[in-house]
């Protein structure tokens, strides 16, 4: 690699955590002492970034694209945990006290890049830039109560409750708004969809036809575009 050519490189890397909330409050200088101090990796669509097998002892901060976190059951069936975006803290992370990805797998789902530190390096981030340590708390938090919500609406919700509650919470964190509504740029299968909100394939495809009669959303390949976003906002308050 050339000079000129790895000089861009390092530009594109800084540019990225730039743009990673956990390092929000860092000045230029700061964020290129940073990247000297990380490993940044490409990753294409259904490449593996995580599994059980992998040392604990990485943290994995996703900075382009997007990421499926699932399980695999005894009979070798995945279970889809959830999609996460730009941001987010994957691995162990027993350091941070969060260990809900123990276990876990996850793959891209389109190409992306991400962001690798080890706990001494955060270590060494948060004694040098205790904005870093702020930062993690605040991300930590926003996951615990995203987490507690999702129980929440597991335990007591009804699946059209369970299903509208998720579509609105991937149209947020995913729509791109266009002439039919709110699409949803993150390609899930009826049984991804179906496992994200702990139901059948069979009871999901008959409450999306119902949704589809209501003219609440259309769906086709893989792709939901949302029609209705208040009516589903009803639906899943339990109106």
């Amino acid at each position: 690699m050339t000079a000129s050519s790895q000089s861009r490189t390092f530009t594109e890397k800084v540019g990225l955590l730039q743009e990673v909330a956990l390092f929000a409050g860092l000045s230029e200088a700061d964020m290129q002492a940073i990247g000297h101090a990380t490993t940044m990796t490409h990753c294409v669509r259904g490449q593996q970034i995580l599994s059980p097998d992998d040392p604990s002892d990485r943290i994995h901060i996703i900075k382009k694209g997007r990421v499926r976190v699932y399980r695999t059951t005894a009979d070798g069936k995945q279970l889809t945990l959830d999609i996460f975006e730009k941001g987010t803290i994957l691995g162990d992370m027993s350091l941070l006290g969060q260990d809900r990805l123990h276990e876990a797998y996850a793959e891209a789902i389109d190409d992306g890049v991400i962001c690798t530190i080890s706990p001494d390096q955060l270590r060494s981030l948060i004694e040098r830039y205790p904005i870093v340590g702020v930062n993690i708390i605040r991300h930590l938090s926003t996951r615990l109560q995203a987490a507690e919500r999702e129980l929440e609406v597991m335990a007591y919700q009804r699946v059209d409750q369970r299903l509208a509650h998720k579509l609105l919470d991937l149209g947020q964190r995913f729509g791109v708004e266009t002439p039919r509504g709110t699409l949803i740029q993150a390609r899930l299968t009826q049984q991804e969809l179906a496992e994200m909100v702990g139901t059948t394939r069979e009871t999901l495809a008959h409450t999306l036809g119902d949704f589809r009669r209501l003219g609440l959303l259309d769906s086709e390949k893989h792709r939901v575009v949302i029609r209705d976003a208040e009516r589903l906002t009803e639906i899943a308050q339990g109106d």
